[in-house]
C-alpha cells in the first residue's frame, strides 16, 4: 500500500508535469468533488497535467478547459486529504475526497497558469446563476449583480455594459449572435437556465475576435448532453413551466428544453374580455454533439433554438420572434486549432391592429411587420507558440430584410414596403507574446470590416497588455477602437434613414487582478468610453415630419425606448450626430469557504450623452446613468439547504422635472433631477430532496423582503413631485425534478 508521502509525491509530480496528449485524449476536464456522504466539496483546487489549476464552486463542480483527458488529476482542500483520480475517455471525472486521519506528511503545491492578456471579464458558472438572490434563476438578469453592468427599473432584463446602450453589447450562444436576448424587452431572458454551462461577461475592450458592437460581450456555453443513458427532468415557477431530456443519439448526445410561460393563463381568469391583455412566451432549444478535436473527424455541434412572444388584446395583436440554427466543428492537430460555424436564422415582427364589424368579421385598421432572413459564417484559426499564439478568422453575415407599414389612420390607402439585401465581412487577426519569463503579455489586434447596410470600410485597431508583477498581482490594459453598424432599417420606411452610417467608441481601460490571502480574489478597473457618430432625432430633410423630435427626458419610457430599440426600431428620423462618453471604475471581492461563497460589486461611473447639435447645446445625463451601484451578494449551504441574500444600493436614475425651482420662468435642464436612491434586500432558500428515481429541488427567491417604497419614475403636480413606486414584495417560488444520475 502507498503511504501518504508517496501518494502526495506521485500526485505533485502529475500536476507539475507537462501534459502529453494521446491521440486519443479529448481536450478539456471537467467533474465534481465530494466527500464520502456525497456532499460538495467548494473551493478545493484541481489540478491537471502541465500546470492547469481550477477551483470548485459551491457545488463542487470544476472545468478545466485547456487540459487534456490524459492521466490523472490531484485535489486538494483544506481538511481533507488529497487524493488524485483517473480521467475518463470523454474527459469527466469524480472526486472523492475522504476526511480519515493521516500521519503523513501534507505537501501543498500552488501555480499560475500562463496569462493570456485578455481583458477583464467577469465569470458565473450554472450553480452560481441558479442561485444567486433575487435573479429568479433567470441567466442574464444575474448578470446585473457584476460590476460594470446598470441597474433597470422594475427587475427587467437588459444589458447596460459601462454606460451603453443595450444595443452596443452582443450576446453570444455557442458563438452564434442572439438577436433578441428578453422576452418582452426584460421579463426573462431567452435561454434557461437549466441547459447553462458558464456565463462570461466582458464588459468593454475585447479582442478583434468580436464586431459589430461598441459596448460590450456576454457569451453563453451551454453544456453537452451526457450519454450513458436518457434523463429527463424539468421546471415549475410562477410565471412559466419548462421541460428538458438528454440521451445518447447519432453516436453522441442530445439535449433538448421547452419552455411556456402561464402569465396569459393567470391574467385571463381575473381580467375581463373586453379590457385584458394577455402576453405568453414560448422558448426552445436542442443541442446535439459528438466527437472531440482531438482525434480524426473532429467534434461536431448542431444547435437549434427559437424564441417567441405574443400579446393577445381585444383589438390588436402582437407578435415578435427569432429562431437560429448552427452547425459547429472543431479540430486541433497538435498546437493548431480551427472552428467553423455556419449558421442560418428567421426573426418576425408584426403588429396589427383590428375592428370587429357587425358582423363579428375582424377588419384590419393598421399593421406594421418586419420579417429578416440572416445567415453568416465564422472560422476561427489559433497556432499555439513558444512564445504565445497566433490567431485569424473570418466573420460573416448577411441577409434579407423586407417590413410592410398600413395604416388607415394616416389616409394611406396603399402600404408602405422596404426589401433590401446587406452583408457584412469581416477579418481579423491578433497576435499574444509572452514576454520576460512570461510575466508580461502583449496582444495587438487588428480587424477589418465591410458593412452592408451603409457600405462603409472601417478598420478597428486594438491592443491588450498584462503584466504579472507579483504571484499575487497582475495589471491589464485596453485599448481599442470598435465600430457599430446602423441598425436593421427601421420598422417605418417613412421615417427611416437609409443614409444612416456606422458609429463607433474608443474604449480604453487600466486595471489590476489580486490574489489576497484566506482565498479572496479582487479585481479594480478604471475605464473610459467615447462614443461619436451615435444616431440622433432630427428633422427630416422632405419636410415629412411636422413636429421636430423631443429631446430625451428620462423616465420609464426612455428607459423601455432602450430596451426595445434592437426589437422594434425606431420611429423618428435619426443621423449620425449624437455622441456619448462614459468614465468609471469597478471594483470586485470574491471569497470562496468551505461551501460558502460571498462577493462584492460596485461600480462608480458617470455617462452622458448629446442629441441634434441643432436644436440643442451641452452634454445631458445618460437615461441609465447610475453614479454608484453596489451589490453584496453571498450564499451558503447548510445540509440540504442552500441560503443566500443579495444588498442592492443603486444611485436613482435620472429625470427631468417639470419646473426649476430656482427660477420659476426657466425651463429645467433636461435629466438635471434624480429619483431616490434604490435600496433592496433580495433572499433566497434552495433545497433539495435525493430519492432512489431522482431529485426534487425547491427554491424560493423573493426580492424586496422589506417591501421597500423604491420610486422608478417621477411626476409633478402642481410643483410637488410624485414617485411612481416600483416593485414590491414579489416571490419567485418554483420546483424543479431532476433524475436519477
Amino acid at each position: 500500500m502507498r503511504t501518504p508521502l508517496v501518494s502526495l509525491a506521485l500526485a505533485a509530480a502529475i500536476a507539475a508535469a507537462p501534459a502529453v496528449a494521446r491521440a486519443d485524449a479529448p481536450a478539456g476536464i471537467r467533474g465534481r468533488v465530494v466527500d464520502p456522504r456525497g456532499r460538495a466539496v467548494a473551493g478545493a483546487t484541481v489540478a491537471a497535467g502541465g500546470g492547469v489549476t481550477a477551483t470548485t464552486d459551491a457545488d463542487g463542480r470544476f472545468v478545466l478547459p485547456d487540459a487534456t483527458a490524459a492521466g490523472d488529476v490531484f485535489v486538494y482542500a483544506e481538511g481533507y486529504l488529497p487524493a488524485t483520480a483517473a480521467v475518463s475517455a470523454d474527459g469527466a471525472v469524480e472526486v472523492v475526497l475522504s476526511t480519515e486521519s493521516s500521519s503523513g506528511e501534507v505537501i501543498e503545491m500552488t501555480g499560475r497558469a500562463p496569462d493570456e492578456g485578455t481583458a477583464t471579464s467577469y465569470e458565473l458558472s450554472r450553480d452560481e446563476v441558479r442561485t444567486l438572490p433575487g435573479a429568479g434563476n433567470d441567466v442574464l438578469k444575474a448578470a446585473q449583480s457584476l460590476p460594470g453592468a446598470a441597474r433597470i427599473p422594475y427587475g427587467l432584463g437588459g444589458l447596460v455594459l459601462r454606460g451603453q446602450a443595450p444595443r452596443d453589447s452582443n450576446v453570444y450562444l455557442d458563438g452564434v449572435e442572439v438577436p433578441i436576448v428578453y422576452h418582452f424587452g426584460g421579463i426573462t431572458s431567452f435561454y434557461p437556465s437549466t441547459m447553462l454551462d458558464a456565463m462570461e461577461v466582458v464588459p468593454g475592450g475585447f479582442g478583434a475576435a468580436y464586431g459589430r458592437g461598441q459596448g460590450g460581450v456576454v457569451t453563453l456555453s451551454t453544456r453537452s448532453a451526457r450519454t450513458d443513458r436518457v434523463r429527463a427532468g424539468g421546471e415549475i415557477s410562477l410565471v412559466d413551466a419548462s421541460a428538458h431530456a438528454e440521451a445518447p443519439a447519432a453516436g453522441g448526445g442530445v439535449v433538448v428544453g421547452l419552455r411556456r410561460s402561464w402569465i396569459d393563463a393567470i391574467l385571463a381568469a381575473v381580467l375581463s374580455g373586453d379590457d385584458r391583455i394577455l402576453p405568453r412566451y414560448y422558448d426552445g432549444q436542442l443541442r446535439w454533439s459528438r466527437g472531440d478535436a482531438a482525434r480524426a473527424g473532429g467534434e461536431w455541434t448542431a444547435l437549434t433554438f427559437f424564441s417567441l412572444d405574443e400579446l393577445i388584446g381585444p383589438d390588436a395583436r402582437f407578435r415578435s420572434g427569432f429562431v437560429r440554427a448552427a452547425a459547429r466543428w472543431r479540430r486541433r492537430w497538435g498546437a493548431t486549432a480551427l472552428t467553423a460555424t455556419p449558421w442560418l436564422g428567421y426573426d418576425k415582427l408584426g403588429f396589427q391592429s383590428f375592428e370587429t364589424g357587425d358582423d363579428g368579421e375582424e377588419q384590419t385598421t393598421s399593421e406594421l411587420s418586419r420579417s429578416l432572413v440572416p445567415g453568416g459564417l465564422r472560422v476561427d484559426v489559433t497556432r499555439d507558440l513558444r512564445w504565445g499564439h497566433l490567431a485569424a478568422g473570418v466573420d460573416v453575415q448577411g441577409g434579407h430584410s423586407s417590413s410592410t407599414v398600413l395604416d388607415d389612420d394616416e389616409g394611406r390607402s396603399m402600404p408602405l414596403t422596404d426589401s433590401r439585401w446587406w452583408a457584412d465581412v469581416g477579418l481579423w487577426t491578433e497576435a499574444h507574446a509572452r514576454l520576460a519569463g512570461g510575466r508580461l503579455g502583449v496582444t495587438p489586434g487588428l480587424r477589418l470590416e465591410r458593412l452592408g447596410l451603409s457600405g462603409e470600410w472601417v478598420l478597428d485597431p486594438r491592443l491588450r497588455a498584462s503584466q504579472t508583477l507579483a504571484p499575487w498581482l497582475t495589471v491589464r490594459e485596453t485599448l481599442g477602437l470598435y465600430h457599430q453598424p446602423p441598425p436593421v432599417p427601421d420598422l417605418d420606411p417613412q421615417l427611416g434613414n437609409p443614409g444612416l452610417g456606422s458609429s463607433y467608441a474608443t474604449q480604453a481601460s487600466l486595471g489590476a487582478e489580486l490574489a489576497l490571502p484566506g482565498a479572496v480574489t479582487a479585481s479594480i478597473t478604471g475605464f473610459a468610453v467615447d462614443s461619436a457618430r451615435l444616431p440622433a432625432g432630427v428633422m427630416p430633410p422632405d419636410g415629412s415630419q411636422a413636429e421636430p423630435p423631443e429631446r430625451n427626458e428620462g423616465g420609464l419610457g426612455a428607459v423601455m425606448r432602450q430596451l426595445l430599440e434592437e426589437q422594434l426600431g425606431s420611429f423618428e428620423y435619426r443621423t449620425n450626430v449624437g455622441r456619448g462618453r462614459s468614465r468609471g471604475v469597478e471594483l470586485s471581492v470574491k471569497r470562496r469557504g468551505d461551501g460558502w461563497v460571498a462577493w462584492l460589486s460596485y461600480t462608480l461611473s458617470r455617462t452622458e450623452r448629446t442629441d441634434d447639435p441643432a436644436r440643442f447645446v451641452g452634454w445631458r445625463r445618460y437615461e441609465l446613468d447610475q453614479t454608484h451601484n453596489l451589490s453584496l451578494v453571498a450564499t451558503t449551504r447548510v445540509g440540504r439547504w442552500q441560503l443566500g441574500g443579495r444588498f442592492r444600493w443603486v444611485t436613482g436614475n435620472p429625470y427631468t422635472p417639470d419646473y426649476d425651482p430656482a427660477d420659476d420662468g426657466a425651463s429645467p435642464a433636461p435629466l438635471s433631477a434624480r429619483l431616490p436612491d434604490f435600496v433592496q434586500l433580495d433572499l433566497r432558500m434552495d433545497r433539495e430532496w435525493r430519492r432512489r428515481w431522482g431529485t426534487m429541488r425547491f427554491f424560493l427567491d423573493v426580492q424586496n423582503v422589506t417591501n421597500a417604497l423604491n420610486p422608478e419614475a417621477a411626476t409633478e403636480n402642481e410643483g410637488r413631485t410624485e414617485y411612481v413606486r416600483g416593485l414590491p414584495i414579489f416571490p419567485s417560488l418554483g420546483v424543479e425534478y431532476v433524475p436519477v444520475e
